[in-house]
């Protein structure tokens, strides 16, 4: 008999639950002959209300802005904002997930003066002086005082008196 090899079915359920959700029905009795994605429908209410209070305080101050442009400004500008929003991806991100970011960033490391090095925040960074330890001999407990690797390159370690192993630090002959 010849082996046969068990095939495994994988369902991939990834593409269709990021399906966007869509608008078809209003009401229970009225259907669009079209679908509306939610997201930009919601981005677009909410420029067309920030666009109205924009013209409406403009107006405000010159009763005849807009006097021949009204329905244009109200419709133009949220559609093109809409537009913008949803073709617009910095570092691949949506737009909004991207500006929450960036202010996070801005109000925890960039005006605080946060410095990081390999993950962590490094605090001595800020600082005016640096003081270095002085260089000493490691000193080994059984020869005594060990060779620098400028005077040859065997791998020397010792212990020293804080119990660490340590290579030498001193540069002196």
């Amino acid at each position: 008999m010849a082996d046969r090899k068990e095939s495994r079915v994988v369902f991939n359920y990834r593409r269709a639950l990021r399906e966007p959700k869509k608008i078809r029905q209003i009401t229970d009795n009225y259907y669009l002959p079209f679908t509306i994605e939610l997201i930009p429908a919601l981005n677009f209410v909410i420029f067309l209300i920030m666009t109205f209070l924009a013209g409406w305080i403009i107006r405000k101050f010159y009763p005849y802005a807009f006097s021949n442009t009204w329905f244009i400004f109200l419709v133009c500008v949220p559609l093109l904002f809409t537009w913008l929003v949803t073709k617009i991806k910095p570092e691949g991100k949506n737009i909004y997930r991207f500006m929450y970011d960036y202010v996070k960033y801005l109000f925890e490391i960039k005006i605080p003066k946060k410095k990081y090095c390999n993950g962590k925040e490094v605090e001595w960074m800020n600082e005016k002086k640096i003081t270095f330890k002085e260089c000493v001999w490691v000193v080994d407990k059984k020869n005594g005082k060990t060779e620098t690797s400028i005077e040859n390159n065997k791998k020397q370690y010792a212990v020293n008196e804080n119990g660490r192993r340590v290579r030498i630090l001193s540069y002196k002959k």
